[in-house]
């Protein structure tokens, strides 16, 4: 049969037997020479479906429904199609993303956007204006905004050598001195402030050369201290409970109506989007209320609590690998209404300005 075919000058692709019959495909344009020639020579067949625009077409003429769903998912095509629905940054290492987030969202990229309602001329040159940016791209690939990023090169200092002492970093107590090169100028149980020489660099007696660096460590004891002042009474801002609900209505970032004002000088702000879709965008402003409110304090009582919150933050300004030498010492007194906490917390730690885990 296939000869038949050939013979005749019809194209069959993908033949197979399967159950007994021979399996063929072959274009539109010859089926009706194919149906004569099967019939002329007396042969059994059956035909499939169509593979093709022209099928296609008939097959969508006779149903009228599935033309009409069509026709309106190509027209929402070519309707949508002129937005942005989102944008993507990439090639950035260095330069914040938050940044560029921010020119796009001044420059109307945010969510569903119309593509003629962005400049994208004026958002490259926003970009390109920010530290640290060599180069940047911005284009529309389909319905999402790319921006491609070259950032400058980073200034690279030469490596030099650098002929200089180990100063003292804090005002402490000497309890170590490791000195690899140079000559050390204290010792245990030495005081020192900021800036002292610990370790001077080793000084050569041959002309021409410089000294060699100090190459050394030295650990000294540091007392850090936290001071905090707790009158009998603090003016604070709190929530009255008052609040004002704002709704705005925006199409393709254009505000519709007008807004009522706030009638608050002060307060809290929680902003949710009710509705995003379309062009049109719902949201809705919760304003709280603050006022200016008179506290009094039972110094007394508050004098636990101050001295807690007072030991978190002086903890925080200790350098995580000091080593404890004894426990917080807390000094609480009242002077004329005014409770005064001071606490001290002493550590052994490197002092040394060569120590770069700081």
């Amino acid at each position: 049969m296939l000869n038949l075919l050939l013979r005749a000058g019809v194209l069959a692709e993908k033949t197979e037997w399967a159950d007994g019959a021979l399996c063929f495909v072959t274009s539109y344009a010859q089926s009706a020479l194919v149906d004569r020639l099967l019939e002329e020579n007396g042969l059994t067949y059956k035909k499939g479906g169509y593979i093709g625009l022209k099928p296609l077409m008939k097959r969508l003429l006779s149903r009228p429904f599935l033309l009409a769903a069509t026709a309106l998912s190509l027209a929402l095509v070519a309707v949508f199609g002129n937005f942005i629905y989102g944008y993507s940054v990439k090639g950035n290492e260095q330069v914040n993303t938050s940044s560029i987030e921010s020119i796009l969202r001044e420059n109307g990229v945010d969510g569903f956007v119309w593509k003629g309602q962005v400049d994208l001329v004026a958002v490259k040159r926003q970009i390109s204006a920010l530290e640290g940016v060599s180069f940047a791209s911005v284009k529309v690939t389909g319905n999402r905004l790319s921006v491609e990023i070259k950032e400058e090169l980073p200034h690279v200092t030469p490596d030099e050598p650098q002929y200089a002492a180990a100063l003292s970093l804090y005002p402490a107590v000497v309890t170590k001195v490791v000195a690899e090169s140079g000559t050390p100028l204290v010792r245990s149980g030495d005081v020192v402030s900021p800036g002292d020489v610990l370790v001077a660099p080793v000084h050569t007696f041959t002309e021409g050369e410089e000294a060699a660096p100090a190459r050394a460590a030295v650990w000294g004891v540091v007392t850090y201290q936290k001071e905090v002042l707790l009158p009998c009474y603090t003016v604070e801002s709190v929530l009255t409970g008052e609040t004002f609900t704002q709704r705005r209505v925006t199409f393709f970032g254009k505000e519709m109506g007008k807004t009522a004002p706030v009638p608050f000088d002060a307060y809290d702000l929680e902003e949710r989007v009710l509705f995003s879709a379309l062009g049109v965008k719902v949201t809705e402003r919760i304003y709280r209320q603050r006022a200016a409110k008179q506290i009094f304090h039972d110094l007394d009582a508050e004098a636990e609590r101050v001295a807690e919150e007072a030991l978190v933050a002086l903890l925080l300004s200790v350098p995580f690998y000091a080593v404890e030498r004894g426990q917080v010492r807390v000094i609480q007194k009242k002077v004329d209404n005014v409770l005064y906490s001071v606490l001290y917390y002493s550590v052994e730690q490197r002092i040394d300005s060569l120590f770069t885990a700081r």
